[in-house]
């Protein structure tokens, strides 16, 4: 553990009896201390937001199973609605990848800076050690005169005093540059994050307001100004919605549509390892892309080999996938 790392190499250092001391380092590695407990901190708060988005986003389906409930079948823009849901669940994905793509590797690189650091604080560790060890014999020694182990003995721990002050100074040194570059570090760190969570609101907000335009901008979508020939004008586009749904199906089903309520989610998952799908009921899977596992409500749908679970991804698709490719992150609510 970090702690009593730190605590072994601060009792090292400090100055008590028979041990020498050097208040710079010891104020020096207090503070490398607290910023690895910082580092650790953020990593452990990552991983919250990171799932807080995935709650997000299962709020963001009940919001349009709002919208759909004051809506119909023949609603001229209930594709568009859909096509939106999807597109935001892809945003929403996008999200997740460029973070965990960014900021794991970010925290990763990190931590590798602390070790190496940490190797070169437990060297200067060891020589205080060593030295505190032949100083005491040192004077043990002179009390005892002992003339011939004293003159040994102060060959070796003046060699050991010169090892001593050269790693002191470059530990110092080494610290103290460590802490200015860890800050410019954490300030870009802070700055990129940012700048991903906003272009998460950014984009999701465009989508939105596009599809809000397209509302605005067609008159069949007013109620207090319906007339004949606005009647007549909706039934034509109506038509023609349908007509080109019919044609072409959009590449998944919204999940609010009636031949997709028979199944709950059972809980959310990502990713880990690419999966070629090898038949026409498996997923297509992307590391470190989200899914749903779900469970049939008719448990013969639910018939499959073992280690193999039913999952939807986020645009919809539903099919198998090996349960040793992705993890779980947390329980959801069932979709009523």
């Amino acid at each position: 553990m970090a702690k009593s790392f730190f605590r072994n190499v601060t009792d090292q250092i400090t100055g008590s009896s028979g041990k020498t001391t050097d208040a710079q380092i010891l104020q020096a590695l207090n503070h490398f201390e607290d910023e690895h407990l910082k580092l650790q901190k953020f990593k452990r708060e990552f991983d919250k937001y990171t799932q807080a988005i995935l709650v997000f986003d299962n709020a963001s389906f009940r919001f349009f199973d709002v919208i759909r409930s004051l809506t119909d079948p023949s609603w001229s823009q209930q594709q568009t609605l859909d096509q939106l849901c999807v597109d935001i669940g892809r945003t929403r994905n996008e999200h997740l990848q460029h973070l965990n793509k960014q900021i794991i590797s970010n925290i990763n690189t990190t931590f590798d800076i602390f070790e190496k650091m940490k190797g070169h604080i437990g060297e200067q560790c060891r020589i205080q050690h060593d030295y505190d060890k032949t100083r005491r014999q040192y004077l043990a020694s002179m009390r005892r005169e002992e003339q011939t182990k004293v003159d040994r003995i102060k060959n070796e721990l003046d060699h050991l005093k010169s090892a001593l002050n050269l790693i002191n100074c470059e530990l110092r040194d080494d610290l103290g540059k460590f802490h200015l570059d860890l800050q410019s570090h954490n300030r870009k760190t802070v700055i990129e994050l940012f700048g991903i969570h906003g272009n998460f609101y950014k984009n999701s907000h465009k989508l939105c307001s596009n599809f809000v335009e397209k509302l605005q901008g067609n008159p069949s979508t007013n109620s207090s100004n319906n007339n004949s020939n606005n009647e007549k004008d909706f039934e034509k586009e109506t038509q023609s919605s349908t007509d080109v749904s019919n044609k072409k199906k959009p590449d998944c089903i919204p999940f609010s549509q009636p031949e997709r309520t028979d199944y709950k989610i059972l809980h959310e998952a990502r990713v880990i390892h690419d999966y070629e799908a090898e038949n026409e009921d498996e997923l297509n899977l992307v590391k470190d892309e989200y899914i749903s596992v779900i469970s049939f409500y008719n448990e013969e749908n639910n018939i499959r080999d073992n280690g193999w679970e039913y999952a939807e991804k986020s645009d919809g698709t539903i099919g198998l996938f090996p349960v040793n490719f992705a993890v779980r992150l947390y329980d959801n609510e069932k979709k009523q």
